[in-house]
């Protein structure tokens, strides 16, 4: 039975609460997604990703996003513990609207990709316990569909799959799924193909004898150099390592080795050939002609800590009378011995001294490594030895030196074992020492002005070692870090190796942090050890006899070359070693030659130079990897896009919400075919999306209440929420009675074709007019009459409305550029069009 309900406002406030829970099956690179209004922030998920963590770090963003942005200041954000979280508005009585998803939308998206190349075969995908039929590794998207709709508990049109033949394909959860958080599909992935890997061995020149196949650490028995291929498998397959069924041998020589069965699809070790008990080989020799040495790796000093912590540089006294016997080096704090080397030789270079500190390992009664404890040169002679005269420098870190009461850290060479001269230790210079701890929280180190970002002072060793190895300057394999982290100080070793070992490099190395608004702070940086290049080892290469013919094959590092013929040219030995991943292209230069009649003189150099190498090997055979075997081929399924949970803890009330029950004087919320009257009371500015109801009369009453909410806010932001009320209605009557009247009615007729009555209002504010209409209404039967008042229709951007006629008899009207409208009677006040169609005619 339709009834009358007025307005009357005034409810208590209560604040809405929302609850949003993270899926069980939450995946690393996923984007956890908050929208209000025009605004989103975004956090994306890290590997292995844990709800709670994830929550928390999401809370974070949050938080520091309500700092600037109005829409999330509105609403706090709390961490439940468990994966979840609740939003709850700032503002009792006052709405929010947020969406929260991982992704761009809510329906599910999972995205199925094989990995691992596959070369054919098939998989399946199972649905919360069904599983599809036989899936080729090249389907379509159109053939994964239709697998996938063929399930008992997947319809057709519950999903959507895109991507291309061979996929990834997009699977979309749609229709009777969609909106919600699915199951993640699960794969068989045993029945597909992938690429075997081959190797072919090839045995030098030889006319009889046996040779041996090696595979990770195991050998097989003695082979005829002339073995047919079945007799080959039978001695592979022999080895644990490989096993019955897992190769297949083909071939007379070169002899070719695919793996299968449980090496399927497997980048496996290389086999090796020892070809040392072949007969009618050539006699090919390699003679040590100059051994390499004396080479040295620059190795530099990097400390950071805070400001007053103790350092100290002790002056360490060679003597050129030294001659023979040991030496020892101690360090005292506050007269307690906190290490002792062990026996150093009096003929010691800088890094045989550095090893011994370096040997001692951690620090009695403190604990610290003896990465805080250094050496470098002070004033030489060229070889850097005490026993030439030369001085070093012994620096101690804070970190070292921390226990120390009153500074008295001291430095003792014990000479007793020495013969000829005595080493001796100066004082300690600035030592200075406090207990306040490091203040930094991360560091950066620069080579030559390329710096690495800011790294955490918690960063592993391997993180630092990665970020170093990525400037341009230096790269993958040529540095090496070392040290460990204190209370106090922060030290680093840098040493450079690999193309950068044993030499000078001319690159200067600092430590620094971007820290700001700490405390003091001191970097120690210095070069501990010169690089030097030493003497490079040089290895002669001949063939005895005078050969006409013949190959043979070259190991060093254990790494194989190709075969090589008898009449090589340097040019030709030097290319293929410098192919071997043991060697560098700058490692070793090869010259003289060309075999058999004249030898072949191979020079190590750059990171190999200043070594005593072991001797290259002559071999008789070579393993060459003809087909890389791929990964045991896979399906990947990673969900991309999926729906929270979502609670409402508690629904706004307020004295402005219409969805209040106690804000109507029947404690109930009108209904289809009732009449509401707003006479007076609290304004209505929220729940106005009543979309769904159907008033037979809606009557406002000309009083101070304002409907519907201004187009910006008070921060001059686009209002977000709801700015018009929205419903349909037989007839709806504004500005009865006396008083004033309103500064903002905004109604929304939506597609009713209402009787509008205005009889007055009072004047809009900050350019928008007192009464607002839209409504788009296809039979277009709606009609307006305005007695006075300020009246606009579709004034705002993008709005529009349809009347069949205008009446007007006083006051101001307004009708925007996306007006339809069939005639205008007019008989009073004041008309503008911005550009009003009437009948087919444009009204400017």
């Amino acid at each position: 039975m339709a009834k009358k309900l007025v307005w009357i406002g005034g409810a208590p406030a209560k604040a809405r609460a929302e609850k949003y829970t993270l899926p069980a099956d939450i995946e690393s690179g996923q984007v956890l997604k908050a929208t209000i209004g025009l605004k989103t922030i975004t956090y994306t998920f890290p590997d292995g990703p844990l709800r709670p963590d994830v929550v928390d770090a999401f809370v974070s963003v949050w938080d520091t996003a309500a700092e600037d942005i109005p829409e999330f200041t509105a609403v706090s954000i709390t961490d439940n513990g468990d994966g979840s979280f609740n939003l709850t508005a700032e503002e009792a009585g006052k709405p929010f609207v947020v969406t929260i998803t991982i992704g761009t939308g809510t329906n599910e998206i999972q995205v199925v990709t094989l990995v691992g190349s596959p070369t054919g075969g098939s998989f399946t995908l199972d649905f919360a316990g069904q599983e599809t039929a036989n899936i080729a590794s090249d389907a379509s998207e159109e053939t994964v569909q239709t697998a996938l709709e063929g399930l008992s508990n997947i319809e057709v049109g519950d999903v959507l799959v895109t991507g291309d033949a061979g996929g990834p394909w997009t699977i979309e959860f749609q229709g009777a799924l969609s909106d919600t958080d699915v199951a993640l599909l699960l794969a068989d992935d045993t029945l597909l193909e992938g690429t075997n890997e081959e190797q072919t061995i090839t045995l030098a020149s030889c006319s009889g004898g046996t040779f041996a196949l090696e595979f990770g650490e195991e050998t097989t028995d003695p082979i005829a150099h002339n073995a047919d291929a079945a007799t080959i498998q039978s001695e592979l397959e022999a080895l644990t390592g490989i096993g019955a069924g897992n190769v297949t041998v083909s071939g007379t020589g070169p002899w070719v080795v695919e793996f299968i069965g449980d090496l399927k699809s497997t980048n496996v070790s290389l086999i090796t050939v020892d070809g040392s008990n072949l007969t009618g080989v050539l006699d090919v020799s390699i003679d040590e002609t100059t051994p390499g040495g004396g080479g040295s790796n620059e190795l530099w000093n990097l400390a950071l800590y805070g400001d007053g912590a103790f350092d100290g540089a002790v002056e360490i006294y060679g003597s050129a009378l030294a001659s023979g016997g040991t030496f020892t080096i101690s360090i005292s704090v506050d007269s307690d011995v906190i290490m002792t080397t062990a026996p150093i030789a009096y003929d010691a270079t800088i890094q045989e001294v550095q090893a011994a500190i370096a040997a001692v390992g951690s620090i009695a009664n403190n604990g610290n490594y003896m990465h805080g404890v250094c050496v470098w040169e002070s004033a030489s002679t060229g070889t850097g030895q005490l026993s030439d005269g030369d001085r070093i420098y012994l620096w101690i870190s804070p970190e070292t030196a921390k226990t120390a009461a009153s500074n008295a850290v001291s430095v003792t060479i014990n000479n007793t074992s020495m013969t000829g001269g005595v080493y001796s230790a100066g004082t300690p210079s600035n030592p200075t020492f406090s207990s306040t701890a490091t203040d930094f929280s991360s560091f950066y180190i620069q080579v030559d002005g390329f710096a690495t970002d800011d790294l955490d002072v918690a960063s592993t060793i391997a993180q630092i070692q990665a970020a170093v190895e990525a400037l341009p300057n230096v790269g993958v394999g040529n540095v090496l870090i070392t040290g460990d982290v204190g209370a106090y100080t922060f030290v680093r070793h840098l040493e450079f190796i690999g193309s950068l070992a044993n030499q000078d490099t001319g690159k200067a190395v600092t430590i620094g942090t971007n820290n700001v608004d700490i405390g003091g702070h001191v970097t120690i940086t210095f070069k501990i050890l010169e690089g030097i290049s030493g003497t490079g080892e040089v290895q002669t290469l001949s063939i005895a006899g005078s050969p006409g013919a013949g190959t043979f094959a070259l190991r060093f590092g254990g790494d194989d070359t190709t075969l090589l013929d008898f009449d090589s040219t340097a040019e030709e030995i030097e290319t293929a070693l410098q192919a071997l991943d043991s060697i560098g292209a700058a490692d070793v230069s090869c010259s003289g030659g060309a075999l058999p009649d004249t030898p072949v003189v191979i020079t190590f150099a750059a990171a190999l130079s200043g070594q005593d190498l072991d001797p290259i090997e002559v071999i008789y055979g070579h393993v060459a990897e003809t087909v890389a075997g791929g990964g045991l081929p896979s399906v990947e399924i990673k969900t991309t896009q999926t729906k929270l949970a979502y609670e409402l803890v508690t629904e706004n009330e307020g004295p402005n919400d219409w969805n209040t029950a106690a804000n109507w004087d029947t404690l109930s919320l009108p209904e289809d075919d009732d009449t509401a009257i707003i006479p007076d009371g609290a304004n209505i500015l929220y729940g106005l999306d009543q979309s769904g109801l159907s008033l037979a009369l809606l009557e406002i009453h000309r009083s101070d209440t304002q409907i519907g909410l201004p187009r910006r806010t008070d921060a001059n932001d686009i209002e977000y929420l709801p700015r018009y009320l929205k419903l349909t209605a037989t007839k709806i009557v504004i500005g009865l009675g006396a008083g004033s009247g309103s500064q903002r009615i905004n109604i929304d007729y939506g597609s009713s074709s209402p009787e509008i009555e205005v009889y007055g209002s009072a004047s809009g504010q900050n350019g928008e007019h007192a009464i607002q209409l839209i409504g788009v209404n296809a039979v277009n039967t709606a009609t307006l009459l305005v007695l006075d008042g300020d009246v606009g229709v579709a004034t705002g951007p993008k709005e529009a409305a349809y009347l069949k006629q205008i009446t007007q008899r006083g006051g101001q009207v307004w009708t925007g550029s996306d007006v339809g409208l069939e005639g205008i009677d007019r008989t009073g006040g004041l008309y503008r069009s911005d550009r009003t169609i009437i009948d087919g005619l444009v009204t400017l």
